[in-house]
């Protein structure tokens, strides 16, 4: 990001954000992810949607994801993503905000996806649902939440306007000069100064014995019901497949629609005299005047004169009814007569026109046995949700038990620790869910496990090995590494507030070690962490403390200002209030949003947050 853009996100967002302050918040038990206001968001379904994420990151970098995206990364970007949704939808309603039913049912109608030749199918709509294991309340649910939300965002980002006065102000923003003086305290610097005894270990190890302890480990025995595994299972022959080919091409299923290539050419209403000029283009084409001439010559529509008057090949579901309700009754080469729209006047001619045709068995015949076994595993997995369910609620049946039963292989895990897993259980959600008295202590079976919208377990506890005292020499590495930590932070503090306030006493030992930077938010000759705080700092008098992204300290002063005296002079001023307006409206946005955010109550389980 070029650092004048940073400007300009630090004006228009960033400094009134100083002024709006940040919730307070506890954190209370470890069973969820984060709290907003009235609802809770568990571990595991927060858990559950990283999964997919991860799975759909999986399978654009084709497994291969960079080293950025950790399981703690993926985690935190998935959070927030879950945080914003929840909050713009709560902001809707309460805004009294209304997606029209109409509304609803025609984005439903205009998908392709529930659409045959006749147009919207409600049996198709109703099985495509059904085979991503969503009811049709559920999907109109999403679209109601997706419309009420961009209403939102619409009416902040398209009504945004720059008053002269604010744009004086960011072009002086934008080129004002910044004098600066600092100096940085390294951490490893610092930490590499920290000298610690074993004696020094050795207190802290009795002083907090209690903290040190092995892990519980523990082996389960558990059934893993997966729907992918049973639509994998489902048994289908010929016989059958014919059958349902048969059934599927009486419905019109597999009947080809017909396909119509069509010349095109549009003259807008922008166009000075467009109806003169429209019927001047009719004749003309009539006259023997090719279309793509006709483009060129007459028409104002980029995308038109780009194409050379060629539309392209559709079936009249895919056009416009004024345009497919003029090719229905045209023969192949016919040239129409003026269609008038809301954008101007068209006139079309088909090219071609192809011929109903049913799709040969051959051609659908995977797409049959796939759709057949989706559908069929599909519903077994919901029918299996709500039997094991039933069984499992009163607790009267062991895992053996509900293998036997339902006919599911029982399965045993290697020993586990609620911090560390294998294989499935390296979920984190997943291990805290097993850890509990009434698993570890009661022997109970747990309760439905959901690893993703498509997968589940059910678990009891077959072995259990509880937590054991470590030694002194078995904690040693672990006291090191946090004493370490916490006493170089410690000394970063100290060392930082002496520096701070030597220089503030003008003392000149201090001020031998200074550095300076002199420039505006354009320059390249300083790090970015550090040209973000001196920017986005007021000018006051005396030195501050800053902590960098690296754990850094920095101590600086602005001592001085300047802003350019003629603005007239600075090139470039049109780009960049042009880039400012529409900055504006999508910080505006995402200021709405951090009000929204702030005045909210929100909880983040941040122990589990920090786990990766």
């Amino acid at each position: 990001m070029s650092s004048w853009v940073v400007g300009v996100l630090l004006f228009l967002v960033a400094i009134p954000l100083i002024f709006m302050g940040l919730g307070n918040y506890q954190t209370a038990s470890q069973s969820y992810a984060f709290k907003i206001n009235d609802q809770i968001v568990t571990t595991a379904q927060l858990e559950q949607e990283v999964y997919q994420y991860r799975q759909a990151l999986e399978k654009n970098f084709q497994g291969n994801l960079p080293p950025i995206y950790t399981n703690k990364f993926i985690k935190s970007i998935t959070m927030d993503y879950m945080l914003r949704t929840i909050l713009l939808d709560q902001a809707s309603r309460n805004n009294g905000l209304v997606f029209h039913n109409d509304s609803i049912i025609k984005q439903i109608y205009s998908t392709s996806s529930f659409k045959d030749e006749n147009g919207f199918n409600k049996d198709l709509y109703k099985s495509q649902l059904f085979k991503i294991g969503m009811n049709p309340k559920a999907y109109e649910g999403y679209i109601f939440q997706k419309g009420i939300t961009q209403q939102i965002k619409n009416a902040i980002t398209e009504t945004v306007v720059l008053t002269e006065v604010e744009k004086q102000e960011l072009i002086k923003f934008k080129n004002h000069i910044r004098d600066i003086s600092y100096t940085i305290i390294n951490y490893n610097d610092i930490k590499k100064s920290i000298k610690l005894t074993d004696q020094d270990l050795n207190n802290h190890y009795i002083d907090n014995k209690e903290n040190y302890k092995s892990a519980a480990f523990a082996r389960f025995k558990y059934i893993d019901i997966d729907k992918n595994d049973l639509i994998k299972n489902i048994k289908i022959n010929d016989e059958l497949v014919n059958t349902l080919y048969e059934k599927y091409r009486e419905d019109g299923l597999y009947s080809k629609p017909i396909s119509y290539k069509v010349n095109h050419i549009l003259i807008t209403k922008n166009a000075e005299d467009y109806e003169s000029m429209a019927e001047e283009a009719l004749t003309s084409i009539k006259n023997g005047l090719s279309f793509s001439k006709a483009a060129n010559i007459y028409s104002d529509d980029e995308q038109t004169i780009n194409s050379g008057g060629y539309l392209g090949e559709f079936i009249l579901a895919d056009l416009p009814e004024y345009i497919s309700a003029a090719i229905i009754t045209m023969d192949v080469g016919q040239i129409s007569e003026l269609i008038e729209s809301d954008q101007g006047y068209h006139i079309i001619s088909v090219l071609e026109k192809s011929q109903n045709s049913v799709t040969p068995l051959d051609d659908v015949k995977k797409t049959i046995i796939n759709d057949y076994k989706k559908e069929n595993g599909t519903r077994m997995y919901f029918d299996l949700i709500d039997q094991i369910s039933e069984k499992n609620f009163s607790k009267k049946y062991t895992i053996t038990d509900l293998s036997e039963i339902f006919n599911v292989e029982l399965k045993s895990s290697k020993y586990i620790s609620e911090q560390s897993g294998h294989g499935i259980f390296n979920y984190d959600f997943l291990r805290k869910s097993l850890f509990n008295n009434s698993l570890t202590e009661n022997n109970e079976t747990s309760d439905l496990l959901y690893i993703n919208d498509d997968r589940f377990i059910i678990a009891e506890l077959d072995d259990y090995k509880k937590p054991l005292q470590l030694t002194f020499d078995e904690s040693k590495s672990m006291i090191k590494a946090l004493l370490l930590t916490q006493t170089t932070e410690s000394k970063m503090i100290s060392i930082s507030e002496e520096t701070r306030d030597n220089l503030n006493a003008g003392l000149s030992k201090e001020e031998q070690n200074l550095l300076f930077f002199t420039g505006n938010v354009d320059s390249k000759n300083i790090n970015l962490d550090m040209k973000n705080i001196f920017f986005a700092s007021s000018s006051k008098i005396g030195y501050s403390i800053k902590e960098l992204d690296n754990g850094d300290y920095i101590i600086f002063t602005i001592k001085s200002i300047s802003y350019p005296e003629n603005l007239d002079k600075i090139d470039g001023v049109n780009d960049y209030i042009n880039f400012a307006t529409n900055t504006r409206s999508e910080s505006e946005y995402n200021l709405f949003y951090n009000l929204i955010k702030s005045s909210s109550e929100i909880v983040i389980n941040d122990e589990y947050m920090s786990r990766d």
